[in-house]
């Protein structure tokens, strides 16, 4: 994931547990300045 200068690393695990999942949407959360909401994941294609 690409965003501004913040460059993310997304594994493509066919699998994530749900801490790892947290941890990565922690971590966009932190380089996007805001907080993820169900509808900004929802509305993700």
């Amino acid at each position: 994931m690409v965003y501004e200068q913040h460059r993310l690393t997304i594994p493509s695990n066919a699998e994530y547990s749900v801490p790892q999942l947290r941890m990565m949407i922690r971590e966009v959360e932190l380089i996007i300045g805001r907080e993820i909401t169900a509808d900004d994941w929802n509305n993700l294609s």
